[in-house]
C-alpha cells in the first residue's frame, strides 16, 4: 500500500511539472503575441489565453492538475492563434506631426462582449463579466470561510482543508479522530493511541497498557489479574481446577461435592467477559464409543448449564464432547482412567471454540 502511494505521488508531481512546464510555452507564446501588437490585431484571442493561463497557475498552485489541465488546454491554442494573427501587424511607429486644423476623429467605441464595462482588451474574462479591479473577471465568493474558493471547493457549505479540496475529512469509526490521521479508520479507538483500540492480549476487557498480567484474564478492580482462588488457578489458555469435577456413574448428574468448584470457575469467567472458554468433557475407553462421545457431551453441558446459572454468559462458553479421543493417561491403567474421566476449560478465540 505505501509503494501505490508513493508511485501515485510521484506521478502527481510528474504531472504538476508537465503542466508548469505547458504553462511556460504558454506564457512565451503570450509574450512573442503581444511583442507583435497582438492586443490590436487578435484582441480575444490574446485575452482568452492569457485568461485561462492565469486560471491554470491558480489550480496548479491549488494542487487541482486536472482542472489545470483544461484551462492550458483553452490557453495553449488561443496563444497559438495569437501569434499567427498577429505577426501581419508588427509594430506601428507613429510620426506626431503639428495638430491641423481639422474637425475633431470620432471616438472608437471598444468591444466589450460581456458588458462588464471592461473592453476585450483590457478583460481576461472577456465571456464572463466581472469588476475591473479584477481585470474583469468574477470574484469567487467563499461561503464556508474555509479559504478555499466556491469554484473549486467540493463542500462550498462547510469549512475543511485545502488537501481535501475544501471538504472536511472522514471519520468512519465515529471515534473523532479523522481518517487522514485515524490509523485504525474501521475501528474506533483514542486519540491519544492514533485512533486504534488499545491492545487487550486476554481479551479481559482491561486494556494491556493498564493490565499488570496482559496474558491472563482477571477483573479490572484487580488490575486485569485472576484472583486468587483455593480451587481455581487462571492461566493463558485454560482455566486449571485444582480437583476433578463428579458426576453420578455413567451419567451427567453434578454432584453436589464439585458445586463449590465450579462456583470458582463461575467467578474466573464472569471477571474477564472479554473471554470465550470452551468446556470439554473426556472418557475413558470403557464401553462403546457412540456412549462415551455421548456421556460426555452430556456432561459438559450439564457443566455448562451449571456455569450460566451461576452468571455467565452463555454467549461465552461453548461445551465439546470428545469421549475417549483425547486421553492424558494411559487406559491400561485404573488410575489412568481415572485421569482420563476429567472436566477441561480451555480459553478460546471465539473462532475457535468448536476446535
Amino acid at each position: 500500500m505505501k509503494r501505490a502511494l508513493a508511485l501515485l505521488l510521484c506521478c502527481s508531481c510528474v504531472t504538476g511539472a508537465a503542466l508548469r512546464q505547458r504553462a511556460d510555452a504558454v506564457a512565451s507564446d503570450l509574450k512573442v503575441a503581444r511583442d507583435q501588437n497582438a492586443q490590436t490585431c487578435a484582441q480575444k484571442q490574446l485575452a482568452t489565453a492569457e485568461a485561462n493561463l492565469k486560471f491554470a497557475q491558480v489550480e496548479l498552485d491549488q494542487g487541482d492538475s486536472f482542472r489545470a489541465g483544461e484551462h492550458l488546454d483553452l490557453a495553449a491554442p488561443a496563444a497559438k492563434e495569437a501569434v499567427a494573427k498577429s505577426k501581419e501587424c508588427g509594430k506601428v511607429t507613429v510620426l506626431i506631426r503639428e495638430k491641423e486644423p481639422e474637425a475633431a476623429a470620432p471616438k472608437v467605441q471598444l468591444k466589450d462582449s460581456d458588458g462588464d464595462g471592461v473592453p476585450d482588451i483590457d478583460d481576461l474574462c472577456p465571456d464572463v463579466p466581472g469588476p475591473k479591479e479584477n481585470h474583469g473577471c468574477p470574484v469567487f465568493t467563499d461561503k464556508d470561510g474555509d479559504g478555499v474558493p466556491d469554484d473549486i471547493d467540493r463542500c462550498p457549505d462547510v469549512p475543511g482543508p485545502k488537501e481535501n479540496f475544501g471538504c472536511p475529512w472522514p471519520d468512519k469509526d465515529g471515534d473523532g479522530v479523522p481518517d487522514n490521521k485515524d490509523m485504525c479508520p474501521d475501528v474506533p479507538g483514542p486519540a491519544e493511541n492514533a485512533g486504534c483500540p488499545w491492545a487487550d492480549r486476554d481479551h479481559d476487557g482491561v486494556p494491556d497498557k493498564d493490565d499488570q498480567c496482559p496474558d491472563e484474564p482477571g477483573p479490572a478492580d484487580n488490575h486485569g489479574c485472576p484472583r486468587k482462588m483455593t480451587l481455581v488457578v487462571v492461566r493463558k489458555d485454560r482455566i486449571e481446577i485444582k480437583e476433578q469435577i463428579h458426576f453420578r456413574p455413567a451419567k451427567a448428574v453434578i454432584l453436589k461435592g464439585s458445586y463449590a468448584l465450579l462456583k470458582q470457575v463461575a467467578q474466573a469467567i464472569k471477571d474477564a467477559p472479554g473471554i470465550h472458554v470452551r468446556i470439554e468433557g473426556h472418557t475413558d475407553n470403557v464401553g462403546k464409543l457412540k456412549t462415551n462421545m455421548a456421556v460426555s457431551q452430556a456432561r459438559a453441558d450439564a457443566v455448562k448449564d451449571f456455569l450460566v446459572k451461576q452468571g455467565v454468559d452463555a454467549r461465552q462458553l461453548v461445551a465439546l464432547g470428545y469421549g475417549p479421543t483425547r486421553p492424558i493417561a494411559s487406559n491400561a491403567t485404573k488410575a489412568g482412567k481415572a485421569l482420563n474421566r476429567r472436566v477441561e476449560f480451555r480459553i478460546v478465540n471465539p473462532d475457535d471454540t468448536s476446535k
